[in-house]
């Protein structure tokens, strides 16, 4: 009888083992590393994005700018029906194939500045698009450092919660033994109030912060779908200040010097205007029914066209002047652009070092102020304090932990700026 009973406890017991391990599968959540989300960013941004159809766009422009040389060839066909009226009515019918084909042999040199311009253009678009990419997957990783920094202030927020409300409880009992202010226990009211409100900030940060995680990734994604154990090491030998010819192996550096490439060429092929032009054409043509005594006939004809522009008031002059002028802007406009470049470099890396330091201060502020609220919290429970030296010190110390949470994605943000600069983000990503 009791083996009985046992194996029915037995059973009992693998039925309930079986529920809850279907309510844990059920409610179980995969969680995304920071690796997994980048890997999802990348492949997101190699296909379906902008970048993938501007990729797209440079392979047919290459393309086009190699199609003049080539011939033009085209074909026609007219069909037509001829009815003449006088003493007597004829009609004639006729079909007649034609083949044009054409070639230009000089253009004042457009063909060939045309390919060297397309071409540098093309190279500065694709690497102008990898620095964009970089800069999505930074912002990819910042999120990632926020929403970390948020669900600490969460749970802080959360333990103030739970510590005012205690303390609230105590209040009350001392209130009502006459031993507490009505306005000590008002504080400690607002105290707990104020940490609900700060809790429903830090919610509402969370739930905006993951609607541009999401919107980022181009899917749904919740707070605890990420793991927020991982850290993206930055080594301090990528933090080295480098020089200007050092950054230009960059990404950013590739697509400004491609791009000062463009600008020559783009200004000598505006010359066409200028210079003669040559050009060899063909014509053949086929008519089945030509007129009431000819059956059928047959016509080709081969020309070299030589176009030489004479005067026409200065206008062509006078257009390739400006195009002269707009190319030396150019040139000084990119060599403000450089100058920027360098410029944001090296205060990005003046703030790096700026923030380091503000962190090391921070930490030992942040330890004042736990040694100055655990000390308060005895000093308090020892009635040597009031009730608002207690809440000034959580809050120096909540405000501190802030601050420095802040600093440390600040540093984050430096680092990566200048390893995008000097062409080694790819280092942190592997």
């Amino acid at each position: 009888m009791e083996y009985k009973k046992f194996r029915e406890n037995m059973a009992k017991n693998k039925i309930i083992i079986l529920i809850l391990t279907l309510i844990f599968t059920m409610n179980s959540v995969h969680a995304y590393e920071i690796k997994e989300l980048i890997e999802i960013l990348y492949k997101k941004n190699q296909t379906e994005s902008v970048f993938f159809y501007d990729n797209k766009i440079n392979e047919l422009n290459i393309k086009n700018s190699y199609s003049s040389f080539y011939p033009s060839v085209s074909y026609s066909n007219t069909t037509s029906d001829t009815e003449t009226k006088t003493t007597t009515s004829s009609s004639i019918s006729s079909n007649t194939h034609s083949l044009s084909v054409n070639l230009n042999l000089y253009n004042g040199g457009y063909r060939d500045q045309n390919i060297i311009e397309t071409s540098n253009k093309n190279y500065a678009n694709n690497f102008l698009n990898e620095y964009k990419k970089t800069l999505l997957i930074k912002e990819l990783i910042l999120g990632y450092y926020n929403l970390k920094s948020l669900n600490e202030l969460k749970e802080i927020s959360k333990n103030n919660i739970s510590f005012y409300s205690n303390k609230l409880k105590e209040a009350e009992i001392l209130f009502e033994a006459g031993r507490l202010s009505k306005i000590d226990l008002l504080n400690f009211k607002s105290s707990k109030m104020n940490s609900e409100n700060n809790l429903f900030d830090v919610t509402n940060e969370i739930d905006n912060l993951m609607l541009k995680l999401s919107n980022l990734l181009d899917m749904d994604i919740k707070s605890n779908e990420v793991q927020l154990d991982y850290d993206v090491v930055i080594s301090e030998s990528l933090i080295k200040k480098k020089q200007l010819s050092d950054l230009m192996n960059s990404s950013y550096g590739k697509y400004l010097s491609f791009m000062e490439k463009t600008y020559l060429p783009e200004m000598k092929k505006n010359k066409r205007d200028l210079y003669p032009s040559v050009d060899l054409g063909y014509n053949y043509s086929d008519t089945d029914k030509f007129s009431s005594t000819i059956g059928n006939r047959s016509s080709s004809s081969v020309s070299l066209t030589l176009t030489i522009p004479i005067f026409n008031g200065f206008k062509k002059e006078n257009d390739f002047d400006i195009k002269k002028y707009k190319y030396e802007k150019k040139i000084l406009d990119h060599k403000e652009m450089v100058k920027n470049f360098y410029t944001d470099y090296k205060i990005n890396y003046n703030n790096y070092n700026n923030t380091l330091n503000k962190i090391n201060s921070q930490k030992v502020i942040v330890e004042s102020n736990q040694l100055k609220y655990n000390g308060s919290n005895i000093l308090y429970k020892a009635n040597r304090i009031n009730v608002n030296d207690l809440i000034d010190s959580q809050a120096s110390l909540d405000q501190s932990i802030n601050v420095l949470n802040q600093l440390e994605i600040d540093l984050k943000n430096s680092a990566m700026n200048i390893i995008i600069y000097n062409g080694e983000f790819h280092k942190i990503i592997k």
